[in-house]
């Protein structure tokens, strides 16, 4: 018995390890001189989450989702997803998390819907959870 906890061990370590994680800290320069058409504030589900997000559009016309003051904790593929809901199912996925910690954005093509899918969530792919999401209002 305790070779097969220390095998399950040893290899789940081994599949953390192996994952990605997201960088620690982002300062990205943020789009300027845009109009807030959604804001929303992070609340924490299965990890402490917090900032607030909001989409934006500039004088060109481009949308932007942007993440400022944000904190959450690491873990191993994490990913911003815009969904009707909570659960994960439908989404749309806009990339991975930049970080964990700071102020950064992601260019919203035609193709995002922000409206229908006003949950941002911050979802780990490998194990199914979500961290932590807002809701644009």
């Amino acid at each position: 018995m305790n070779k097969i906890l220390i095998s399950a061990a040893i290899t789940f370590l081994l599949f953390l390890n192996g994952c990605s994680k997201t960088p620690d800290n982002i300062t990205e320069t943020l789009p300027t001189s845009v109009t807030t058409l959604s804001t929303g504030t992070f609340t924490s589900n299965a990890h402490p989450t917090s900032g607030t997000v909001k989409v934006v559009v500039d004088a060109s016309g481009k949308k932007f989702l942007v993440f400022e003051n944000f904190r959450t904790d690491n873990g191993p593929n994490i990913f911003v997803w815009l969904s009707p809901n909570t659960s994960g199912s439908p989404f749309q996925e806009l990339g991975s998390l930049k970080a964990v910690n700071g102020n950064f954005s992601y260019e919203l093509d035609a193709s995002k819907n922000y409206t229908t899918n006003n949950r941002v969530l911050i979802w780990c792919k490998p194990f199914s959870v979500l961290f932590g999401h807002a809701i644009l209002q």
